[in-house]
């Protein structure tokens, strides 16, 4: 015989479980329920407790979409449905109502379709009035719920900020808070249109100011413009040289007459930024200074030396 494992389980009454034999049970003290002694392959093998509320699964969630409801009052004729001319028109009753003969044979079943066609008036004379008020007092509870959500969001948008809000905010200028809250102090027409004028004027002022400078720069120039051709001749011989006396390159890269290369890569590579500066530190510069004073006095006295 298997030993006996008491295992108690409370919500189980003895009556829910009449099969298992009571002498499986070990002896009990009290008046309440004795334990049973339940094998490894019982789901109440191990005690789990129950919570006092019980727990119910969610709904599940509908798939798809319900269609779009018809509207039923959409008609091609020219009166409503839910006039009564249209009703009237729609339940017309017979003018003259034939009543059958006590010897008919079909009497029963003519009576029959008579009180079923007076039903269906009736039903349809009703049905388009009450769906009819039911449509209007669904319009209004929409229409109303969207004019609170609109009052309630319209609230909140012009309600004024909070004070936690106000005293937690980062360090922000009032002029950029109120670009961003939209306070800015509105400026009155005259003004804008005076400092536009203003702002018109500066720019014609450089404008022409640019345009005295390049005039000037042409007009000093002018000397050294080549307007013959014995100029251009002369001009040509002096960045060239002649035929007898051909321009030539230095070591240096310097050109004169009496270089020694025909072309300034015979002398080996230019002087690179490295050797500059370091002329300049070894007291070669004084050309450089030269230039340098030229142009402050050229910019200074507004002429050309």
């Amino acid at each position: 015989m298997p030993p006996r494992i008491p295992v108690r389980f409370p919500w189980a009454a003895r009556e829910a479980t009449p099969m298992i034999n009571a002498s499986l049970a070990t002896r009990s003290f009290s008046s309440t329920a004795p334990t049973l002694a339940l094998g490894p392959e019982s789901p109440n093998y191990i005690e789990v407790p129950k919570p006092a509320q019980p727990t119910f699964p969610l709904k599940p969630a509908v798939k798809g979409h319900l269609p779009v409801p018809r509207d039923v009052f959409k008609t091609r004729s020219p009166l409503s449905k839910e006039s009564e001319d249209f009703i009237a028109q729609a339940t017309q009753d017979a003018k003259k109502v034939a009543r059958p003969g006590p010897w008919n044979k079909d009497a029963e079943y003519r009576l029959y379709k008579q009180r079923l066609a007076d039903a269906r008036k009736k039903a349809l004379r009703e049905g388009v009035k009450e769906l009819h008020e039911r449509k209007v007092t669904t319009d209004e509870t929409f229409t109303a719920q969207i004019e609170q959500s609109n009052a309630e969001r319209r609230r909140l948008a012009m309600a004024p900020p909070r004070a936690v809000d106000i005293l937690t905010q980062t360090s922000i200028s009032k002029g950029v808070r109120d670009f961003l809250g939209d306070a800015l102090p509105s400026t009155p027409r005259v003004v804008i249109a005076a400092q536009r004028k203003n702002a018109y004027e500066k720019r014609l002022a450089r404008q022409e100011a640019v345009r005295r400078s390049r005039l000037h720069d042409l007009y000093t120039n002018a000397r050294e413009f080549i307007v013959s051709e014995e100029q251009l001749d002369e001009a040509i011989e002096k960045a060239f040289g002649t035929d007898e006396r051909p321009v030539r390159w230095h070591v240096g890269g310097q050109t004169s007459p009496t270089g020694t290369g025909a072309s300034p890569w015979e002398g080996g590579v230019p002087e690179g930024v490295s050797e500059r500066l370091q002329k300049l530190k070894g007291g070669e510069g004084v050309g450089l200074a030269k230039e340098r004073v030229k142009k402050v006095a050229e910019a200074l006295t507004g002429g050309k030396m």
